[in-house]
């Protein structure tokens, strides 16, 4: 879903993707018959014989989400994490990620501006996801490298400067960790699907 998109973490932000619930929403008939046409179209897509099909559809179901999104109630905004609400705090620290991810790695990066320990945040995520805010950040940072490794302009020691590795051998070990093939045989690949 998240090739080719210039905000890797959109998806994230749609607020019926949290807490891994389903959502139900009540929705008036014109909202209704805007969001059927939209499947009827997609379904149409899928079954035709394209020379770009792939796109067209991961293009038709991001415009389902985003169109779905739109009728969702308006979230009332909160300024300060409540910190007796661990699950409150567990979203604040996905929003810093996606906001900070390209600047900061660090666990206490993410701990200070929240006003918590390191303990306390390690606790909170790992009660949430079952993960560390280590290996959450980690996640949005393979994200953000895939996205980047997608634009064929920007080169590879670019993007390992632009998220802040060391060094491009840095940056290789680390992409290769996360999805067992180097930078540069991933983007050779995504080259060849195309």
């Amino acid at each position: 879903m998240l090739k080719n998109i210039s905000d890797p973490f959109i998806i994230e932000r749609l607020t019926f993707f949290k807490d891994k619930s389903y959502e139900f929403m009540h929705l008036k008939e014109q909202e209704a018959k805007k969001l059927i046409k939209l499947m009827k179209y997609l379904e149409n897509k899928i079954n035709a014989n394209l020379k770009f099909k792939d796109e067209i559809v991961r293009t038709i179901i991001f415009n389902l989400l985003l169109e779905t999104a739109e009728f969702l109630p308006q979230e009332k905004t909160k300024n300060d994490v409540v910190l007796n609400n661990p699950k409150e705090i567990y979203f604040q620290f996905l929003k810093l990620v996606m906001e900070n991810i390209s600047q900061h790695k660090g666990v206490n990066y993410y701990a200070q501006k929240l006003h918590i320990s390191n303990k306390y945040l390690i606790q909170i995520v790992k009660k949430a996801v079952d993960k560390t805010p280590h290996e959450i950040i980690d996640a949005h940072l393979l994200k953000e490298a895939v996205v980047l490794l997608g634009n064929p302009a920007i080169n590879i020691s670019d993007i390992a400067y632009r998220l802040r590795f060391n060094s491009v051998s840095a940056f290789g070990r680390f992409f290769k960790k996360h999805s067992n093939i180097s930078p540069t045989d991933y983007r050779r690949l995504q080259n060849l699907s195309h």
